[in-house]
């Protein structure tokens, strides 16, 4: 059997493209546990998750990496990102997973990264499927992360710029789209942004402007106090994207068991790097198969 094969679910009418990895060991008939990954702000599945995907495979999981509805494949309005909608596409994803003949569905987790960690928190957090969770770089407030480092004039101005913004999506239907890079506005975010954009020509999107207000409103750490499954956070010390004191928040305010592991003198973007990707692979998969 092939260790990946693609795979499609729909999502509230918009159909979503993935892959699903399997172990190269699978026997016909047998039930593996299955992980979902769910990737980052502006992602797509085929940057770095496939990595992820083969690793879990490679350890007895079935892994499935998908397209939140707007990006990469998947169907949907390009650039399209409020997070109660990519939520839902998780939570899809699970019952889509349910219908696999290889899946045991009684033990399916979520492991997500940045933006996507966000996103598995409050999956977790409402839906009793869950077995275990592991996110990485993730955020607890993302109006905090984002107008951490303002002034609080910036801040006044910001908040007037965006109700502009919203009114007039709301009364003529227009929006402002931005790139990615220009969204996040630490110099770490545009590096990366302009150097992966050149191998991932899907990562060029514009995003509406008005986008920044679901993204404030996306506060993880007042859900994960409901998440009853073991969690796994792994943090980047000198992470500016999604900083350190974020996963410490997360992991004060959530239940046991639970475990932090912070990478040393790591940044957000490095945690990707072969190495580290590698290392925080089996850290994961050490939580799902101990969990």
């Amino acid at each position: 059997m092939k260790l990946k094969k693609s795979a499609q679910f729909y999502s509230e009418n918009h159909k979503i493209q993935a892959d699903l990895y399997l172990p190269k060991n699978h026997k016909k008939g047998e039930k593996w546990p299955a992980i979902i990954l769910c990737h980052g702000f502006a992602g797509i599945r085929e940057a770095f998750l496939p990595d992820y995907a083969t690793e879990f495979a490679k350890n007895g999981f079935a892994a499935l990496i998908f397209d939140y509805r707007g990006f990469g494949d998947s169907e949907g309005a390009r650039g399209r990102l409020i997070p109660d909608e990519q939520i839902t596409d998780i939570r899809n994803a699970i019952t889509y997973l349910q219908t696999l003949d290889e899946i045991d569905v009684n033990n399916i987790s979520l492991w997500g990264t940045s933006f996507g960690g966000a996103n598995a928190i409050c999956v977790a957090a409402m839906d009793k499927r869950v077995k275990s969770l592991v996110v990485q770089l993730a955020f607890g407030n993302g109006e905090r992360v984002i107008k951490g480092n303002l002034s609080p004039e910036d801040q006044k101005k910001l908040d007037t710029v965006l109700q502009r913004a919203w009114e007039k999506y709301v009364t003529k239907n227009k929006s402002l789209g931005l790139s990615p890079d220009q969204l996040l506005k630490d110099q770490e975010s545009k590096d990366f942004y302009a150097k992966v954009e050149t191998k991932y020509p899907k990562l060029d999107v514009k995003i509406p402007f008005v986008s920044l207000k679901y993204i404030m409103e996306h506060k993880p750490e007042n859900h994960i106090s409901n998440v009853t499954v073991p969690v796994l956070i792994i943090a980047a010390e000198k992470d500016k994207p999604c900083p350190v004191e974020e996963s410490k928040i997360l992991y004060e305010k959530a239940n046991n068991p639970k475990k932090l592991h912070i990478l040393k003198n790591t940044k957000h973007y490095d945690v990707y790097a072969p190495h580290n990707l590698t290392l925080t692979a089996q850290k994961a998969v050490e939580w799902f198969v101990n969990t």
